[in-house]
C-alpha cells in the first residue's frame, strides 16, 4: 500500500485540481484503481469481490473522493488568493464569442458546486470558510 500511496495513486492523479470529469472518465479511472488494488489483495475477479469491500479492508479513501478532496483545495487556495495575481486573474477570466453547438461543457466551477451540494454547502459559505485555512482543512479531510 505504500507504494500506492506514494507512486501509483500520485501519477494516476496528477494534475487532478483541475480536472472536469464526466461519469465515463471516473468509471474508467475507477476501473484503473481496482484493478492495481485487486492485484495488491491477491482478488481476481472471478472470485467475484465487491470493489467497496476491497477498498474497505485495504483502509483507503476511493480514488474519485480523493480527486474531489483535492480539487477542493486547490479552490480553497484560489479563494485565499489576493485579487491581483494572475492565477486568481485567469481563473475569474471568461471567454466571449460563439459556442459550439448542443449541451453546454461543464466546466470546472460546475464540478465545484457539485461537490459543494455533495457536501450540502453552499458556495457563499464555502468561501467564508476558504479564507480560514485550518476550517478549510477541516472541511476538506470529512
Amino acid at each position: 500500500m505504500r507504494i500506492y500511496k506514494a507512486v501509483y495513486r500520485p501519477i494516476l492523479t496528477y494534475g487532478c485540481e483541475s480536472w472536469v470529469l464526466n461519469k465515463k472518465e471516473k468509471v474508467r479511472i475507477g476501473a484503473m484503481e481496482m484493478k492495481y488494488l485487486r492485484k495488491v489483495k491477491g482478488v481476481n475477479r472471478l472470485q467475484r469481490h465487491r470493489n467497496e469491500d476491497i477498498i474497505r479492508e485495504l483502509e483507503i479513501q476511493p480514488i474519485t473522493e480523493y480527486i474531489e478532496k483535492r480539487q477542493l483545495e486547490w479552490w480553497g487556495h484560489l479563494m485565499r488568493l489576493p485579487n491581483n495575481t494572475p492565477t486568481r486573474k485567469i481563473w475569474e477570466a471568461r471567454s466571449y464569442g460563439k459556442r459550439k453547438r448542443g449541451r453546454r461543457e461543464e466546466t470546472w466551477d460546475d464540478t465545484i458546486k457539485k461537490i459543494m451540494e455533495k457536501k450540502k454547502v453552499t458556495i457563499k459559505r464555502a468561501k467564508e470558510m476558504a479564507r480560514d485555512r485550518k476550517t478549510w482543512r477541516k472541511f476538506t479531510r470529512s
